[in-house]
């Protein structure tokens, strides 16, 4: 448990003096990190003044890291102002002097209008002023003191004044170099030995300023939902308001990782498969809603659950369909490339294993493992007990359509989290032959990229948060990280691998999914479930609503996870294995791969990438590779190789 501020200042009893840190000790936001101001500007300036301030916000991180740089070549130990920032941002996007006025005063506006004042800065600092201390402000920042002062009165400081504010942009260096305790050091004239001071940066905050003599504590845990600061934009909003609301429930205590993951990043998602799902309802007339299992499993929780809370929404079905099933039902002969689809190059595989991939008894001569090769041979000479096998597996899969009500006349929404939309265009092929074409299928798909293409010829498909008409490096960074939401965004039971004489499903129980969902995803889902169903009620206490969700939100938001994870978002997932294989038996691949040897060559890192790809979470496994001295090199390579995988996804317009 942290201490509290009584006991921070208890454990320096002889400090007259208390030198604060202002943003994330005394002040924070209503969004998870500061460049999330910039967010909420350009969605003000662009609902204001047009869609020609759109990508205003990481244009403005650039500015103040171009501005840093010019001040560096001259002065490399002071800090920048707000004022060089616009002027760098001006030089950069020709923006007239009036521009780069309004710009500042809304950049100031801002700030005030989502300042919020920290349960452990208000009560240290009113601890410390009724033992008789005084308290100095001491802030890294290009905002000027009379700045500092207004927000601090807006968020209830107020007792602030500009002699209380010591800020690196008004005094030549900063916390971070030491130039600014020397600074406050000799004009607030203090005895180092009767100082302390709190913040929350190790560095700034704790290393220098003990490094002239003051006592120091330092609490970073309203850093904790901080990402990566250069990717910024109005879609990342609804997660940051949502991370902040966590942010600041837990300040002053655990930081309940999977409760942030379930209700954060992973609500918005199943509330953005419902929320497409709506659109489509109004705009065509709709015959059923089928939630696709796995996939579909918390989307249909939530819109029961909103059903019975009395919102206008039709029945909807929750429907076994899975890749590998609709693919076996659909054999008409064994070759070599079936044979091949069957099974893996990497794999050994028992007759029985591999009689019930294929649902059927096979007949051999050899028992014990069987090479790919010998596998493969085997299916060939037991063709056509496989093709007997799959004519029954149709026929108990069409009469499963029949019931769920796919095969009825008019048209049907199938609800999946992608990737291709292969199996909605298999499932759309089979009700068209079962019903000549009376009965219709569109695939509504939270993500889609490149290969639905040769789909679309075969059924409708619409992809809400990507389609496969956006770029390339945004294709790669989805199949990147799909592997982690098939394992998040799922259900309690697995994959279906068939149906009973009497269409019932038939699931697998793969012990790494259940170990994983008894772990880890079962708290996500609780926690999803609930603050997703709130998001689409409007009674979210963020103040997120559906009217928030858009496509552009659905993408941002399995970016900042899948893409810019936090360290606790890596651990919290580091034991999860998810299963791919035909018969969704095995041990699955982690989604953290292992840390690989150091003794790996240049030579081999294509190999590795192109591993990470089909069988991992990309940027989990690169984060975790990072944090070990031995691999870190790793990761570094792999970017320069692929550089779509740079921590930044939101570029500059």
């Amino acid at each position: 448990m942290l201490l509290t501020a009584e006991q921070v200042l208890d454990g320096t009893p002889t400090a007259t003096v208390l030198t604060v840190d202002f943003f994330d000790t005394l002040i924070t936001r209503s969004v998870a990190q500061p460049t999330h101001v910039f967010a909420v500007m350009e969605q003000h300036l662009v609902a204001e003044l047009g869609s020609a301030w759109s990508g205003f916000a990481v244009k403005r991180v650039r500015a103040e890291h171009d501005a840093r740089v010019v001040a560096a070549s001259d002065e490399p130990m002071r800090d920048v102002t707000i004022d060089e920032i616009y002027l760098a941002f001006a030089q950069a996007h020709g923006s007239s002097m009036a521009e780069r006025r309004m710009l500042i005063e809304r950049e100031k506006s801002t700030e005030l209008a989502l300042v919020k004042p920290v349960a452990f800065g208000v009560a240290l600092v009113s601890a410390a002023r009724a033992r008789g201390m005084r308290v100095v402000i001491v802030s890294d920042n290009y905002m000027p003191a009379s700045h500092i002062v207004n927000m601090a009165h807006a968020a209830g400081y107020s007792w602030v004044t500009p002699d209380d504010v010591m800020v690196s942009c008004e005094h030549g260096g900063m916390k971070h170099n030491g130039e600014l305790w020397r600074a406050v050091i000799e004009e607030k004239s203090l005895d180092v030995a009767a100082v302390l001071h709190v913040g929350d940066d190790v560095l700034a905050d704790g290393t220098m300023p003990a490094s002239f003599g003051l006592a120091t504590n330092v609490r970073d845990v309203m850093r904790r939902s901080h990402r990566v600061m250069a990717n910024t934009s109005p879609a990342v909003l609804p997660l940051s308001r949502i991370e902040a609301l966590y942010r600041d429930r837990s300040a002053n205590g655990i930081w309940p990782s999977a409760e942030v993951l379930g209700g954060g990043a992973i609500a918005l998602l199943v509330a953005s498969q419902i929320v497409d799902v709506m659109n489509a309802l109004k705009s065509r007339g709709v015959r059923s809603v089928q939630f696709i299992a796995r996939d579909g499993y918390l989307a249909h929780q939530v819109w029961e659950k909103l059903r019975a809370s009395g919102a206008d929404l039709p029945p909807a079905s929750y429907t076994a369909l899975s890749r590998s099933v609709i693919w076996r039902s659909r054999i008409e002969n064994v070759s070599e490339e079936v044979a091949h689809r069957l099974v893996g190059d990497d794999e050994v595989l028992t007759v029985e294993r591999l009689g019930r991939r294929v649902g059927c008894e096979l007949q051999s001569a050899k028992s014990g493992p069987l090479t790919a090769d010998e596998a493969r041979a085997l299916l060939m000479a037991n063709g056509s007990h496989i093709v007997a096998a799959s004519r029954e597996l149709r026929s108990r899969f069409v009469s499963y359509l029949r019931s769920v009500g796919l095969l009825d006349e008019g048209h049907h929404l199938l609800v999946d989290l992608g990737w291709t939309g292969s199996t909605m265009a298999d499932v759309a092929e089979v009700v068209c032959e079962e019903t000549a074409g009376a009965a219709t299928v569109e695939g509504r798909l939270l993500g889609m990229y490149w290969d639905a293409v040769p789909h679309r010829q075969r059924v409708p498909l619409h992809g809400y948060a990507m389609n496969e008409f956006c770029g390339a490096d945004d294709n790669v960074r989805l199949l990147g990280c799909q592997s982690l939401f098939e394992s998040l965004i799922t259900a309690p039971h697995g994959s279906v691998v068939g149906y009973s004489p009497s269409t019932v499903p038939e699931f697998a129980h793969t012990a790494c999914e259940q170990r994983a969902y008894r772990e880890v995803g079962e708290a996500i889902a609780a926690a999803a479930l609930e603050s997703a169903f709130r998001i689409l009620a409007g009674t979210h206490e963020s103040g997120v609503t559906a009217s928030d969700i858009s496509g552009d939100v659905a993408w941002a938001t399995m970016m900042q996870l899948g893409h810019t994870p936090r360290r606790d978002e890596v651990e919290l997932v580091s034991s999860v294995s998810h299963v791919t294989s035909v018969d969704h038996e095995g041990d699955g691949e982690p989604l953290i791969a292992p840390m690989p040897s150091q003794f790996v060559v240049h030579s081999e890192l294509p190999e590795v990438y192109d591993s990470l790809m089909h069988a991992n979470w990309v940027q989990g496994t690169l984060a975790r590779w990072e944090s070990d001295a031995t691999t870190r090199w790793i990761p570094d390579e792999i970017r320069k190789l692929s550089p779509m995988f740079q921590p930044q996804w939101v570029q500059i317009p």
